[in-house]
């Protein structure tokens, strides 16, 4: 995996950034089984 820097990001355009931001959700949603939410997060 490549190494990448925020200041890299911050070079992106907003619609880039965006569609990271998109991207780094999807990945997130996609593996929800995997993360366990404390009792305050169920409520």
């Amino acid at each position: 995996m490549e190494n990448i820097k925020v200041t890299d990001i911050l070079k992106l355009s907003i619609p880039e950034r965006i569609q990271l931001v998109e991207d780094i959700w999807d990945t997130i949603a996609s593996e929800t089984d995997s993360v366990e939410l404390t009792e305050n997060e169920k409520k």
